[in-house]
């Protein structure tokens, strides 16, 4: 039984944000809003490799979920293998920071009885780590401070949820770098090794994201004659300001098959930029896995973020 609940903790704690029946379009920010243009010269894929894995931006971006108040509509879909919904939660929240201390108060939540149990703790792994992301409960220190790109931390001393959440972020904030304690699929989340690069079209294009801010669109999707055995992330593409070279937009695609679990989920993340910062405006996840012997999650969740203000006020 510990054996399964690990490998279901694996799934839901290290992928829990990005489909299985749904268009690609919803996650694919290059359709949403945007003029592409022919990218002729200037920055090379090394380039953006390099700068994909050495940025901080991204990393602090989420940082400053914590460090700035604002208001906060989340809304999480529970569904049956057909995609048929079991249950619902909405929830709106005002989230507060002093700049050394941040506080959460839900100001509405509805449900349909079905998302948790009797005692009040979550009936399904995604929704709860759902909350462990982004509800902490009671004062916690927000800092937004990030000297250098994400890297994974020990694991010795954490819980095993911990764990799980150290993946999470490692994944998150380092996209195509190898994440450690993953059976099968850690090394094939090495994009950028030469290994895997192979399996891979990179490329570079100027464009507008929603139709104003001007950026560079870098995009790692899997070669059409590779197998899906062969790769784990089938497309990432990032978008970069080009007037900071800041990351402005995200999307990941994930998909596999192992003899421990199968899973395929896609997660959409855009940021805005005020106050001199980026800040998160919009986290979506669709995604569905399954274990042997096990019951499967198939979720939907969407976060949008508003009314950002200076710390303090």
């Amino acid at each position: 039984m510990l054996k399964w609940i690990k490998r279901k903790a694996i799934l839901t704690f290290l992928f829990v944000w990005s489909q299985s029946s749904i268009s690609q379009n919803i996650y694919d920010t290059a359709l949403v809003d945007t003029v592409s243009l022919k990218y002729k010269k200037g920055f090379d894929i090394q380039d953006f490799i390099k700068m994909t894995k050495a940025d901080t931006s991204f990393y602090r971006a989420f940082k400053n979920l914590r460090m700035y108040p604002h208001i906060s509509e989340n809304k999480i879909e529970i569904f049956d293998k057909r995609w048929n919904e079991v249950g619902h939660l909405f929830r709106k929240a005002n989230h507060f920071s002093d700049g050394s201390k941040g506080w959460i108060k839900i100001t509405e939540e509805n449900t349909n009885g079905k998302v948790y149990k009797k005692n009040g703790t979550h009936k399904y792994f995604t929704a709860e780590m759902y909350d462990k992301v982004f509800f902490k409960t009671g004062e916690f220190p927000v800092d937004n401070s990030v000297k250098s790109s994400y890297t994974q931390k020990k694991m010795q001393g954490l819980s095993t949820k911990d764990k799980y959440y150290e993946k999470l972020k490692t994944f998150m904030f380092s996209p195509g770098t190898k994440v450690k304690g993953v059976p099968f699929i850690g090394k094939k989340l090495d994009i950028f090794n030469d290994k895997m690069a192979k399996y891979y079209d990179f490329t570079i294009e100027k464009t507008f994201f929603k139709d104003s801010i001007p950026c560079y669109k870098f995009s790692c999707v899997k070669k059409p004659n590779v197998s899906d055995k062969q790769v784990t992330i089938t497309r990432l593409v990032t978008f970069y300001d080009r007037r900071t070279m800041k990351i402005i937009a995200r999307s990941y695609s994930l998909k596999d098959v192992t003899p421990m679990f199968s899973f395929d989920m896609k997660m959409f993340i855009e940021l805005n930029y005020d106050f001199g910062e980026y800040l998160p405006l919009k986290i979506k996840y669709r995604g569905e896995w399954d274990v042997p012997f096990k019951k499967g999650e198939q979720i939907k969740f969407e976060m949008n973020c508003t009314n950002y203000r200076k710390i303090g006020n």
